[in-house]
C-alpha cells in the first residue's frame, strides 16, 4: 500500500510545480544590421540569469523557455557576431510574462529602461567588434605632443631672436648681454660655492681632531 500512495504524493508534487511554472517566448527580428536570421550561428543562445535557462534559436528566430519560476529574470543573447540589448522581465506563476524592459547597463536592478511590448521582439544594435582599428599617421596630432610643441617654439626662437637683436638699441642690446654675462657668473661659482661649504665643514673638523691626538 505503501508504494501507491507515494507514487501519488510524487504526482501531486510534479502537478503543483508545473502548476506553479511559467514560459516565456519571443523572437529574433531583423534590422538593417541583422538582415537575415540564418546569418547568425548555431551557437547562438538565449540566456535567462545568465544560464539558468537556456534556449536556442529556431530557423525561423523563434525562442521559447518552458517551466520558468516565478521571479525576475536578465534575459541577453549570447551571440558571437552580433549584440542585443538586454532585457529584464517580471514572470507570474499565472500570467507568465508579465513584465519585460530594458536594463540598462550600469546602474542598479531597480532601475529600468523602456518598457517592451509583447511577444518580445529582439533586434540586433551593433555588429560585434573585438580589435580596434590601428591608427595611421596624423600630422595634425603631432601638434598635440608636448615635445613637438617645445621642439617647435625652440627652433622658432632660434630664427626669430638673431633678428630681434639686430632691431635693438645699442643700451638695450648691452643691458641684454650684461644680463646673460651675470647669470652664467652665478652658474660657474656655484661649484666653487659648493667646494667651499664642503671644504669649511672638514677644515672645521681638523682642531678638534689635533687636540684629540695632542691629548
Amino acid at each position: 500500500m505503501t508504494h501507491p500512495i507515494a507514487l501519488l504524493l510524487l504526482v501531486a508534487v510534479c502537478l503543483v510545480a508545473f502548476c506553479q511554472a511559467a514560459s516565456v517566448s519571443g523572437s529574433i527580428a531583423t534590422n538593417a544590421i541583422l538582415t537575415d536570421i540564418n546569418q547568425l550561428r548555431p551557437s547562438t543562445r538565449v540566456l535567462l540569469d545568465g544560464g539558468k535557462y537556456t534556449s536556442h534559436i529556431t530557423t525561423n528566430g523563434r525562442f521559447e523557455f518552458s517551466n520558468i519560476e516565478p521571479g525576475n529574470y536578465l534575459l541577453e543573447v549570447q551571440s558571437v557576431d552580433y549584440v542585443f540589448p538586454k532585457l529584464r522581465v517580471e514572470v507570474d506563476n499565472e500570467k507568465g510574462l508579465t513584465r519585460a524592459a530594458y536594463s540598462i547597463y550600469g546602474q542598479s536592478w531597480d532601475k529600468t529602461g523602456y518598457t517592451v511590448e509583447q511577444p518580445l521582439e529582439l533586434r540586433a544594435k551593433a555588429v560585434a567588434n573585438y580589435f580596434m582599428q590601428r591608427q595611421g599617421f596624423n600630422v595634425f596630432g603631432l601638434f598635440k605632443n608636448p615635445m613637438f610643441l617645445m621642439l617647435g617654439v625652440s627652433g622658432l626662437m632660434l630664427l626669430v631672436m638673431p633678428k630681434m637683436m639686430q632691431n635693438l638699441d645699442p643700451e638695450a642690446l648691452k643691458e641684454i648681454s650684461q644680463t646673460q654675462a651675470d647669470a652664467q657668473k652665478m652658474m660657474t661659482d656655484m661649484p666653487s660655492l659648493a667646494k667651499m661649504l664642503g671644504g669649511g665643514g672638514q677644515q672645521s673638523g681638523s682642531p678638534n681632531r689635533q687636540q684629540q691626538q695632542r691629548r
